[in-house]
This record gives C-alpha cells, sequence and structure tokens, in this order.
C-alpha cells in the first residue's frame, strides 16, 4: 500500500564523484583555472590538427 516500505528496496546511497565535489565546493579561481586548463589544452589540440594536415590537401572544391 502507499506509504509502505518495500522490502527489497535498495538503500543504497551513491555518494558524489571527486569531480562533482570540487565543482561544487571548490573556489571561483580554482574553477577559472580549471576551465582555463581545458580550453586551453583543447586550442593546442585544434591547431595540432591543423598543423598535420598537408598544405593543399584540403580544396576548396570538396566545401561547395
Amino acid at each position: 500500500m502507499k506509504g509502505e516500505k518495500v522490502k527489497d528496496a535498495s538503500t543504497k546511497t551513491y555518494g558524489s564523484s571527486a569531480m562533482s565535489d570540487f565543482f561544487r565546493h571548490g573556489s571561483v579561481e580554482e574553477k577559472r583555472a580549471v576551465y582555463f586548463a581545458a580550453a586551453n589544452a583543447a586550442i593546442c589540440e585544434q591547431k595540432d590538427v591543423i598543423r598535420s594536415v598537408k598544405p593543399g590537401e584540403l580544396s576548396v572544391e570538396k566545401f561547395k
């Protein structure tokens, strides 16, 4: 019935991850540093991909 506890119901509680704890309790400066590092890494990876493409390999004709 409504309001009764089910015997087999799971009582396991799920803890938060270290990352969610960090973003919940970290300071603004720490969060900003993490965002900056992630953005900088992404930009560097994009630059590496662009550098790895041989000049002239991508032609404008492919995109028309």
